[in-house]
């Protein structure tokens, strides 16, 4: 994972520069593995962090495939995920 402490600040620093694709990619990635760790080693009741960082990496891709900002997205800094064109 490139978060180890499901940080989202930190998955933005490391996936500055890429293409749209690959942070596509990558935040999809991330997400996958993010949600392998609830199933494996979390209950209903714990490991909240990790489910609000699996929440925020799909809105990531959905701003990036489709320009549109949730509301948890919007308190995000975007601004390094700007690409050409593309307002936050």
């Amino acid at each position: 994972m490139l978060s180890s402490s499901f940080d989202i600040g930190e998955f933005i620093d490391k996936v500055k520069g890429h293409s749209d694709q690959e942070i596509i990619y990558m935040a999809d990635q991330e997400a996958t593995q993010a949600e392998r760790h609830l199933y494996k080693h979390c209950n209903a009741d714990s490991c909240d962090t990790a489910r609000s960082y699996v929440l925020l990496l799909k809105d990531i891709v959905m701003y990036m495939r489709h320009g549109i900002q949730t509301r948890s997205a919007r308190m995000l800094d975007l601004t390094p995920l700007q690409a050409a064109g593309r307002d936050c």
